[in-house]
């Protein structure tokens, strides 16, 4: 292969490289070709040119094996760049993923709190509607009752709901009247120290 500055590009089978791989080692290589062949002319004895020829074979080995290291460094190099690049993206996307799972986390306990309300409330609502759907059975029953027995006369116990409503009645009156009392004697009791610190 032919650069534009006409250095021709060693590349062995199994390594690909281009014109913008070409390095010093390529251009020393060129140029130590070119003087060993005119070199070759102007040898006649056929030892001179045997011994010349190791010896150009010889640093054309060291000459390509340097490129080929160098050729395989710089590769290397750029898959490193390659994968360090993808860690930096993946590493980006798992801190993105973190902060995601972070709000879903906040939005779980959320919507669990949120869930522990409906529930509370779906159980009172639960307990209300079966109060009320008892209580129109208990007044069902008793209508039936007193069809059945219209001369009997009404008593209520202290377990039925009218005499406990009635029993409520005279317990919030009575707690209402010492209050009344309790507050009077405060008042009469202030008035008393009022007059005594006069009198001093």
């Amino acid at each position: 292969v032919n650069s534009p500055c006409s250095v021709e590009v060693w590349c062995p089978k199994d390594l690909k490289r281009s014109s913008r791989d070409i390095t010093e080692l390529d251009v020393v290589l060129a140029e130590f070709e070119k003087i060993t062949a005119n070199y070759r002319q102007s040898i006649e004895s056929g030892i001179c040119r045997k011994a010349v020829n190791g010896f150009c074979s010889a640093f054309k080995d060291q000459i390509t094996d340097l490129i080929t290291e160098v050729q395989e460094l710089k590769n290397v190099k750029k898959k490193n760049a390659k994968v360090v690049a993808d860690i930096k993206k993946k590493r980006q996307r798992l801190m993105q993923v973190r902060e995601e799972l972070i709000g879903a986390k906040s939005q779980l306990v959320e919507l669990q709190r949120e869930c522990a309300e409906v529930q509370e409330r779906k159980s009172s609502l639960t307990q209300a509607v079966q109060f009320l759907t008892d209580l129109k059975e208990l007044q069902q029953d008793y209508l039936n009752y007193r069809e059945e027995n219209p001369r009997e006369k009404v008593v209520y116990g202290t377990s039925s709901l009218p005499a406990l409503l009635v029993e409520s009645r005279r317990i919030l009156g009575a707690e209402r009247h010492f209050q009344n009392i309790n507050r009077k004697l405060e008042d009469a009791l202030d008035l008393q120290r009022g007059k005594l610190s006069k009198k001093d």
